[in-house]
């Protein structure tokens, strides 16, 4: 038995009890159970404020409208009361919530008295009003339309604060991760439309979008590159908690424009509130809890922001705990977690400009299954990340010709790993490090923003540098390190041709040089590549009518290939393959078109979106049907060839009355070679589909979702299919106290405990199963 397998320790043990201990500390309440009465209990602070502190409860019934289509409510407008009193907003907040698609939100057991209520939506100016309980009627609120501001949109897509797409794209804040919060990034996000997940374990797991894997998705922290090395192998790991995130974007499709070699796929990037654009004076923050049973997990988290008038300051620290994952079958060994992560965080307000740094570390170790069923042998990676990010932004108070400038930076250095040990009769008997990555990173980008340029209403010009030192060491290096620098300057125009007709245009030059650092396994090695790219894009967005939004967009990216796809010659431990790699890849150029569609209704909304890529010089990972003898690994090959991607998502939504809420999805990828015979690509997701039904009357919400997804007979050469499979989820939720500061979430996935494999997950080839059922309770107080 090795060292490895253990209970959760002592400090984090507790995670599991810590809902039930904190909820009725942060209430206020007795520990015994006596129930609550909120129709007649004091209303701590009420005394001349205008609420009665002894008086039944009332229900207040809001609808937000559009002020420049008075037939439509405005989806997603913030909607907060507040005491009436001299304190600050913060400390006569209410309650406040989000408005439905039909721009109606309802809230419960208020007291008589009078509130200010604030309505905030991206697009619109903000409104403020008194409001008397008892109300009569419903409460309507007009308002009127306004450009949108950066932060309000999906930055990742577009640098320009027009808030116009041209491509399909989500966002997610901090309450709709907090519904869906599991240890990974890649499992959080799978299932959402066009996006799957990469998978060896609980830990090292990696967004795929549209069939796209590794390098070709960026993912990124606050807009730079992380530094990591979670895009060249299954086995490793995105080196940020999801406790840590935010809110997160995701862009489906090509971003090369944006961001350079890597972004042919796609983006996800996680913003942590390190360096807050914005605050309030005084304290707020965060605690957050979760325990899970499928892996017997416990984590926390805590944020913490202090704000002066122009200043202010951020801490924020997260643990995670996890034993192995447990299966249908069975436990798979050496699938365990454990991390820490944290950040310093400070940002200085002057009247135009505004200058952020934050500090964070991540420090982690999670097992890997290669040797899961022999107690004697253990494999599993340290992770290690510091990270020193800038950010500065100047907003003029009256601007002209320049709109704005935002400098971005991130310097990071990144220690991997990956460790093989053995034992004899329960103690160590030989520990070796098998692969070591060590690398010092650096990036940077300027995007200045303008304003009327010729034809072009808006547009903004931009300069990114990036640099790399990775150097690969261990007993079983595969392959040598790198040197990587690259410069680009890009610009984004964007021009309104008619009110509801906007025209976009971007070009991108960027020049690489890539050169190999010898090690004890590469002495010798002295290649070189340079090489000097073009990407761009050009789209239209067109808003017909009331609702209906359409963009599309063509756009050319490309991608530089990474050291293992040139150089590989080995077996990869923790990956458990033997890879063999090619110095005679060529650059990828793709030449892409994405389409969408998209229809806004009174009580729900459809959106239809395709792409169809066609990629020169794919680098697919190629299984080869055959073991290598020394290592009994399968062997794979980094193959250049001619491809094709295409595909689309569908997904739809309907708010059925106030209370009820549906929706549902499909998505399906295609990716063929385009030379030869037009045989299918490896590695690509099934056809998958999914349907979701939620009540939420206001102090709770409940609901459930079906996922059916295809079987994937669609395959490569010498790649096994996997069998269809339906999952059964559900999720719970009640907001505690009226003012929603104290929610407790319950989730159940995988509620049938199906027996299933994923087709892009690495457990199959050993023909292991996906996780069973797992039940996770988590708990938060926002203050």
């Amino acid at each position: 038995m090795n060292g490895r397998r253990f209970t959760i320790p002592g400090p984090l043990r507790s995670f599991a009890v810590v809902p039930a201990l904190l909820l009725p500390l942060g209430l206020g309440l007795p520990m015994s159970g006596a129930g609550l009465h909120a129709s007649t209990a004091p209303i701590s602070g009420a005394e001349g404020t205008g609420l009665e502190a002894e008086a039944t409860m009332n229900d207040l019934a809001v609808r937000v409208m559009d002020g420049g289509r008075e037939d439509r409510g405005v989806t997603q407008a913030q909607v907060t009361l507040f005491r009436s009193g001299t304190e600050s907003l913060a400390d006569r907040r209410v309650t406040g919530s989000l408005t439905g698609t039909d721009g109606r939100v309802v809230f419960g057991e208020l007291p008589a008295g009078e509130y200010l209520m604030m309505v905030e939506a991206a697009g619109f100016e903000t409104q403020e009003r008194s409001v008397r309980l008892p109300a009569d009627d419903i409460v309507e609120v007009i308002l009127q339309p306004r450009p949108l501001t950066l932060d309000e949109v999906v930055g990742t897509a577009s640098p320009l604060r027009s808030g116009v797409v041209y491509t399909a794209a989500q966002t997610f804040d901090r309450d709709e991760l907090a519904q869906r919060l599991d240890a990974s990034i890649g499992s959080m996000l799978d299932g959402e439309p066009g996006v799957a997940m990469r998978s060896l374990g609980a830990a090292p797991t990696r967004p795929v979008i549209r069939g796209f894997d590794g390098d070709r998705i960026l993912v990124l922290e606050n807009g730079e590159r992380m530094g990591d090395v979670g895009e060249s192998s299954a086995a490793h790991a995105v080196a940020l908690d999801p406790l840590a995130v935010e809110r997160l974007e995701v862009v489906r499709g090509p971003a090369s424009l944006l961001y350079g070699s890597g972004a042919l796929g796609g983006v996800v990037n996680m913003t942590t509130r390190d360096m807050p654009r914005t605050w309030s004076r005084g304290w707020e923050g965060a605690v957050q809890t979760q325990a899970a049973s499928m892996n017997r997990s416990g984590s926390g988290s805590g944020t913490l922001l202090y704000g002066a008038e122009d200043w202010a300051t951020t801490f924020r620290f997260s643990a995670r705990e996890a034993g192995d994952m447990q299966t249908p079958d069975g436990t798979i060994g050496d699938t365990w977690i454990s991390s820490l992560d944290g950040s310093l965080g400070f940002v200085r307000q002057w009247d135009e400009v505004r200058l952020g740094f934050s500090g964070s570390f991540v420090d982690r170790e999670y097992g890997i299954p290669e040797a899961w069923d022999d107690p004697d042998e253990e494999v599993f990676l340290t992770m290690e990340r510091q990270t020193l990010q800038t950010r500065l932004d100047w907003e003029p108070r009256q601007p002209g010709a320049i709109q704005g400038l935002e400098v971005r930076s991130n310097i990071s250095r990144f220690f991997q790993q990956e460790i093989e040990q053995e034992f004899e009769n329960g103690r160590l008997a030989d520990r070796e490090i098998g692969l070591e990555y060590d690398a010092v990173s650096a990036s940077g980008t300027a995007t200045l923003r303008h304003g009327q340029l010729g034809a072009f209403g808006e547009g903004a010009f931009g300069l990114a540098i990036r640099a790399r030192q990775l150097d690969i060491g261990g007993e079983e290096a595969f392959v040598p390190g790198a040197d990587e620098r690259s410069i680009g300057i890009f610009t984004f125009q964007e021009a309104p041709l008619t009110p509801d007709l906007s025209f976009q245009l971007g070009g991108r030059i960027e020049s690489n040089w890539n050169e190999a650092r010898p090690n004890d396994r590469f002495p010798e090695v002295d290649e070189t590549r340079n090489s000097t790219a073009f990407s761009g894009s050009v789209g239209l967005n067109w808003r017909p009518g009331a609702g209906w939004e359409t963009g599309v967009q063509l756009a050319r990216a490309h991608r530089v290939p990474i050291v293992e796809e040139l150089f590989a010659n080995g077996a990869h431990l923790a990956a458990g393959v033997f890879e063999i790699g090619s110095t005679e890849l060529e650059d990828e150029v793709s030449h892409g078109l994405d389409l969408f569609v998209r229809r806004d209704f009174a009580r729900g909304s459809v959106e239809v979106a395709g792409f169809a890529n066609w990629i020169n010089d794919y680098v697919a990972f190629q299984p080869l049907g055959r073991i290598d003898e020394e290592s009994g690994f399968p062997v794979f090959q980094y193959q250049g060839t001619d491809a094709r991607m295409i595909g689309g998502e569908v997904t739809a939504d309907l708010q059925v009355n106030d209370v009820w809420s549906l929706g549902a999805g499909v998505d399906y990828v295609q990716g063929t070679r385009t030379v030869g015979a037009g045989d299918p690509l490896p590695a690509i997701p099934p056809l998958r589909s999914r349907f979701q039904v939620r009540a939420d009357p206001g102090r709770w919400w409940a609901g459930a979702t079906f996922r059916a997804v295809a079987t994937q007979d669609r395959v490569a050469e010498d790649e096994p299919a996997t069998d269809g499979y339906v999952l059964l989820d559900a999720q719970a939720g009640f907001r505690v106290d009226p003012m929603g500061n104290h929610s407790v979430i319950v989730r159940i996935d995988n509620a049938l405990d199906e027996s299933y494999q994923d087709h892009l997950s690495r457990l199959r080839q050993d023909g292991l199963l996906m996780p069973g059922r797992n039940v996770s309770v988590s708990y938060r107080w926002r203050f």
